[in-house]
């Protein structure tokens, strides 16, 4: 696999997830590059923008489809790596098989039986969701297999800051987050993230920045506040452990999460993670933390010392897809 060429495929966005791969792979000591399906040439986002406006989806394809094949011919890559996969127009997998190239994806959200058209172009699908495993094979993919998110070994650190007693959440407005919120108004929170005008009540007690922030902003906010709440967008998962569970514990926060089916393969919850399946817990949860810190801290030290001695690491999920294959 080290004498194999990898082309890294999907689309470039704050979440890092394509980024992650890409130092997977190279901590892996492969030759690695990669191909962002939404940051064409100057000349071609222009144009993809007019045939937007047109409604010419076709020739927006065809914009990436040029791109992509100017990729190939440059680095004659052995193995593309779509991820994201089912976000990715079916054209851009049908080029790469045309061009005899191993093609793998990485689904990491609830997708539809009509995905089932991208198993004629799929040789191998990775899913970070168990649940999605006899979703996949069910519609026609034959070779899949569990592959969870993790985090960044040189990204996501514990810089040793000290920490305000605070809660911090990043990410986007959700009704679900709205509801979840208003049980721990009274406690200091940090919310980073965007449409967070949209919430029904904004406690005096909460500090709000209304914007998406970079990944460095956001292992900061994780090194800087006492813990990190985790509320999960459920319509895209079923058992998934999402990313800021990993990352968050890898930074030595003390993490508060929803449950999720899969999140007892990773962690021993009330050692290493605390989690809540209503929001009488999570005010029950909430109310501890506040009053001992302590307790808060031998969380996170566990949790980071899970992570740590784990093969959690994108270099490890990396690894384990490079043995699969």
């Amino acid at each position: 696999m080290k004498n194999k060429k990898i082309l890294v495929i999907g689309k470039h966005n704050h979440l890092g997830w394509i980024e992650h791969t890409i130092n997977g792979f190279l901590s892996n000591g492969c030759e690695v590059d990669h191909f962002y399906t939404n940051k064409l040439s100057i000349k071609n986002s222009i144009l993809k923008g007019i045939y937007k406006t047109l409604g010419n989806k076709e020739q927006e394809i065809f914009l990436q489809i040029d791109e992509l094949n100017a990729k190939i011919k440059e680095f004659i890559p052995d193995i593309a790596i779509f991820v994201g996969a089912f976000f990715t127009t079916i054209e851009l997998f049908a080029l790469c098989k045309e061009k005899n190239i191993v093609t793998i994806g990485w689904v990491g959200d609830k997708f539809s039986n009509q995905k089932s058209e991208y198993s004629k172009f799929i040789d191998y699908l990775f899913v970070s969701d168990s649940a999605f495993l006899d979703m996949a094979k069910q519609i026609g993919f034959k070779d899949v297999d569990l592959l969870q998110f993790g985090y960044d070994h040189a990204l996501h650190t514990n810089k040793n800051l000290k920490r305000e007693n605070a809660i911090n959440f990043v990410g986007s407005y959700t009704k679900d987050r709205d509801l979840t919120f208003q049980h721990i108004d009274n406690y200091h929170m940090k919310i980073y993230g965007t449409k967070w005008d949209k919430l029904s009540y904004i406690s005096p007690s909460w500090d709000i920045s209304n914007k998406k922030i970079s990944q460095k902003d956001v292992v900061n906010v994780y090194n800087s506040t006492l813990a990190t709440l985790n509320v999960a967008q459920k319509e895209n998962i079923i058992n998934m452990v999402n990313m800021r569970t990993f990352e968050a514990t890898a930074c030595g926060g003390c993490l508060i999460s929803d449950y999720v089916k899969d999140i007892e393969l990773c962690f021993e919850p009330s050692k290493e993670i605390l989690v809540y399946k209503n929001l009488d817990e999570l005010e029950d949860i909430v109310d501890r933390i506040s009053k001992d810190n302590n307790f808060a801290k031998a969380i996170a030290k566990n949790g980071e010392e899970r992570v740590k001695k784990s093969n959690y690491r994108y270099k490890d999920r990396i690894k384990t897809m490079i043995e699969k294959l």
